[in-house]
């Protein structure tokens, strides 16, 4: 029993780890608190289940699910760098819109994957049922780690990170700050989606409420 515990927290910690790098590019990196954690998680897992109810391939499913977390972080890049909100009510507005538009893609409160075929289905015909979750959130995490690394180490990352030490410095410079934070949060929201869809498919349903304290377990475990 103890075993199982273990493993299935595992899988759980694995899943949610790209959320966990999302929230670590804008808290720790861009240096830019971002909000919107809540609203763009439940967001993949309902673009990702509304796409799959519908018939379409879970795998291109998730990559929908993936954009549209992008185009959620951008939205609230657009009203920071744009409109000259403050960055923490930029990331409460678009989590507050972020509510409707997912109640809007949804139809309803909650979806069930009840009996459906997900990216797990695919993974599991390879790897087993039971140990799908564990390769496929420890593959992500990976990916998303890798990726992220190198990411950094372009010229783009490191106006990114500049952008975060030092605005001022890097703007000085000749790099446009409002186009690193929107790079930044598009990047960011886009690997809370990810995590978003994963997990939705994992438990089989996704809830209009299921994004709700994503942002206090995503600090939590930056600060751990």
């Amino acid at each position: 029993m103890s075993l199982h515990i273990w493993a299935g927290a595992l899988e759980q910690g694995l899943l949610w780890g790209a959320m966990i790098l999302g929230v670590y590019l804008t808290f720790r990196i861009l240096n830019f608190p971002d909000l919107t954690v809540d609203g763009s998680f439940t967001l993949g897992a309902a673009v990702a289940t509304r796409l799959i109810l519908n018939g379409y391939d879970p795998w291109l499913a998730t990559l929908v699910a993936v954009l549209a977390g992008a185009v959620a972080g951008l939205v609230t890049g657009l009203l920071h760098t744009k409109l000259k909100i403050d960055p923490l009510l930029s990331g409460i507005l678009a989590m507050i819109a972020l509510y409707s538009v997912n109640l809007r893609i949804m139809g309803t409160a909650n979806l069930s994957l009840l009996r459906v075929d997900t990216i797990f289905t695919s993974v599991s015909s390879i790897t087993g049922q039971s140990s799908a979750p564990l390769v496929l959130g420890g593959a992500v995490s990976l990916l998303v780690i890798t990726g992220l690394y190198f990411f950094l180490q372009t010229e783009v990352g490191l106006g990114v990170r500049a952008t975060g030490d030092n605005p001022q410095m890097i703007r000085s410079l000749g790099v446009n700050t409002d186009n690193t934070n929107l790079i930044g949060l598009s990047l960011s929201n886009a690997l809370v989606a990810v995590s978003g869809s994963m997990i939705g498919q994992y438990q089989s349903f996704a809830d209009v409420g299921m994004g709700i304290g994503m942002i206090v377990v995503g600090l939590a475990s930056v600060i751990i």
